[in-house]
């Protein structure tokens, strides 16, 4: 069972990195950029003639080989700093990531907890301990009995 465990959390940990990191570098790019028109919205949600046009233009350069990382420089050349939506080298993205992966190992460290402690065999109860009769238990016990039988 802790294989199956082991496996079943291989396979979400690596969707999730997959999926974070596997997404297409025009979109990427797109949501990294604001539109240089209103300086209000990226780029792969504001729709101006602008934002159309660069949106464009990106595409076209990456279907030419140019990098990502390229295209947003000569981006920021052109349109100054303030187009980056995100400051250059921090991406929450990759925080997100992280963190589920991080939940998701908790989570199955726990699931194995409980799957160890379900199955566990059960011992047997304890023998129950011999009570101690002194003095006083004695004495409470011949008054109680009188008074049962005066």
């Amino acid at each position: 069972m802790p294989r199956l465990f082991a496996t079943l959390f291989g396979l979400c940990f690596t969707f999730v990195v997959v999926t974070a990191f596997a997404q297409h570098g025009e979109a990427i790019l797109e949501g990294r950029l604001l539109a240089p028109c209103c300086w209000t919205q990226t780029l792969d949600i504001h729709e101006s003639p602008l934002a159309t046009e660069l949106r464009t233009e990106i595409h076209g350069r990456l279907d030419q080989g140019e990098s990502v990382e390229t295209i947003e420089e000569d981006l920021v050349a052109r349109y100054g700093e303030r187009i980056r939506a995100i400051p250059k080298g921090r991406d929450p993205r990759v925080a997100v990531t992280f963190a589920s992966a991080s939940v998701m190992l908790l989570s199955a460290i726990g699931l194995l907890w409980l799957w160890r402690r379900w199955t566990r065999p059960r011992t047997a109860p304890a023998a129950p301990r011999a009570v101690r009769h002194d003095e006083y238990d004695a004495r409470l016990d011949d008054e109680l009995r009188e008074l049962d039988h005066p």
